[in-house]
């Protein structure tokens, strides 16, 4: 009873008329409810649920463009009987960057604008990568240039008076040479020019796997290999090589394939062939588990394939002439073939020993080579005028001018890379406000800023070039970028649009405005009728 007493008395007063008391009290309480969303609401709203966003230096960053020089220096030292001049030295140096300068094509609009430069002193030349030594040797009875796997040459010329046009043609050469390699090796201009076998991208690490691939084990004989003595014999040399600017990790497996071969060998009187088309081919990845230990890693796969007894000996052939027992999967690793000796019949049990495998870890070795981006052809080319002899680098696989040059086009591209990836993550940033950017994306992105500085710097300092510092400058910052650029605070807002937030605040501020905007048409309605009802009585009046 008490209820519906309340009820009626609540109902009773509501049903009463206004008074101008009344009608001003409500009006202030729709006055101060809206001045209180508006001064503390809103403020309150945009505090609590605006992101944290870390200023990243993006003046500093877009400074770089394609059309900024990245000077590459390159220290020769000349070792003369007679020690030259140093403005000999001079003259040649003028002399050899004015050759490279005027036979540089030009470069593409998209194009990242590197300038190889020649500096020439006198001397013998510190044992430290970019430095290297042509000694000069007169009296011979031939221009010729002997280039030794160390960073050193021997320049003979047959009088004196010609020593120095020799050493500016093979100095121009070189630089000249290499320049035009780094920009080849280009993504851009590996896909101008058509090039197939892209190098693999550089990385700290790469997960060699060596794999030992019996056809069939069944019907023939039972195949295994000291595979720990031949690496250690052949491949660790150019792993040690390698391990100053990237690390190779080498583990085997033994896999046994009993199903069908990936691709059927053509018959021959005296065994089988595959042709160049049935290459691509001949790989069956998905089938043949070439799981890695290091999953992280880009992998490099490098398969010793044994074939069915039926089926040897396996060679390869190329219209119609046998090629090498090997080939290359570009961006994969590479393959093989090993057939065993004639006297063996099935069920044999044959180990490989480390002579055996000799002739297939030298293909190995090669494809290793070419995967990574060692240059394959010579430092220098001959000509009618000049004699050339490189000798290769039969111990560790890798000479110091070839490993010089790698490190070069590693620095290049790495540095490419960083400012990519920082003008990419700036991009980002802009145009998605509501992406959180915290303090550690920011610390990243200045210490890769700080690494690409110290890389330029590095290579400006002539007298004391160290290309193992600028080197691995280059490669922190790419890998420094590219850590805030797939940092997963930075990913997960890829996929958070505006609809997003507003379908989330709106059940929060749809019912408070609802009333708010209710109070207003009431306030405004209310105001219309007072001034229509003053109206009304001023025209009476005058009436």
């Amino acid at each position: 009873m008490a209820i519906a007493d309340r009820l009626r008395a609540l109902f009773g007063r509501q049903s009463q008329p206004k008074t101008v008391i009344s009608v001003h009290r409500e009006r202030q309480v729709a006055v101060c409810s809206i001045l209180f969303f508006l001064l503390l609401g809103l403020p309150l709203w945009w505090s609590t649920t605006r992101v944290y966003r870390a200023e990243l230096p993006t003046s500093d960053i877009v400074r770089f463009t394609p059309e900024q020089t990245l000077p590459v220096p390159v220290v020769f030292y000349i070792d003369a009987k007679t020690p030259l001049s140093q403005a000999d030295a001079t003259f040649i140096e003028t002399s050899v960057q004015a050759q490279v300068d005027s036979q540089r094509p030009q470069f593409t609009a998209s194009e990242w604008h590197i300038r190889y430069q020649a500096a020439v002193r006198v001397g013998v030349a510190p044992d430290t990568p970019g430095h290297y030594t042509l000694r000069l040797r007169m009296g011979s009875d031939i221009t010729s240039v002997d280039v030794t796997p160390a960073r050193s040459a021997i320049v003979s010329v047959p009088h004196a008076a010609q020593a120095k046009d020799v050493l500016v043609k093979a100095i121009s050469a070189i630089v000249a040479d290499e320049e035009q390699s780094v920009r080849d090796l280009a993504p851009q201009a590996s896909k101008a020019i058509g090039n197939t076998h892209a190098v693999l991208k550089y990385a700290p690490e790469y997960a060699v796997t060596l794999t030992l691939l019996n056809e069939n084990p069944v019907d023939g004989a039972a195949v295994d290999w000291d595979i720990k003595q031949a690496v250690r014999m052949y491949l660790q040399p150019l792993v040690d090589e390698l391990r100053p600017f990237t690390r190779l990790s080498v583990s085997s497996q033994v896999l046994h394939h009993a199903g069908p071969p990936p691709v059927t060998a053509h018959k021959a009187d005296n065994g089988t062939y595959l042709t160049s088309d049935m290459l691509p081919h001949f790989v069956n990845s998905p089938s043949w588990n070439f799981a890695s230990v290091d999953p992280t890693s880009p992998m490099l796969n490098f398969v010793l394939f044994v074939p069915a007894l039926a089926s040897q000996p396996m060679r390869i052939l190329d219209s119609g002439i046998e090629r090498s027992s090997a080939f290359l999967v570009s961006q994969w690793g590479g393959v093989s073939i090993a057939n065993l000796p004639d006297t063996t019949r099935p069920g044999d049990k044959v180990v490989l020993s480390p002579e055996d495998m000799q002739k297939h870890m030298g293909y190995f070795i090669s494809q290793i080579r070419s995967l990574v981006g060692i240059r394959s052809n010579a430092l220098l080319a001959s000509s009618a005028q000049l004699q050339v002899r490189v000798r290769p680098a039969t111990a560790t696989g890798v000479s110091g001018w070839e490993l010089d040059a790698l490190m070069r086009r590693w620095l290049v591209r790495n540095r490419q890379t960083a400012i990519a990836t920082l003008q990419s993550l700036v991009r980002l940033v802009d145009s998605l406000q509501n992406m959180v950017v915290m303090d550690d994306i920011k610390e990243k992105v200045d210490r890769s800023l700080a690494a690409l500085y110290e890389t330029e710097n590095a290579l400006r300092r002539l007298p004391d070039l160290n290309y193992v510092h600028a080197f691995a400058s280059a490669a922190s910052a790419a890998s420094l970028a590219e850590s805030a650029f797939f940092d997963p605070s930075m990913v997960s807002m890829l996929y958070f649009p505006d609809q997003h937030k507003y379908a989330i605040y709106m059940p929060f501020f749809l019912p408070a405005t609802l009333p708010l905007l209710a109070a207003l048409k009431k306030i405004f309605a209310e105001r219309r009728r007072v001034r229509a009802a003053a109206s009304v009585k001023e025209s009476s009046k005058t009436d």
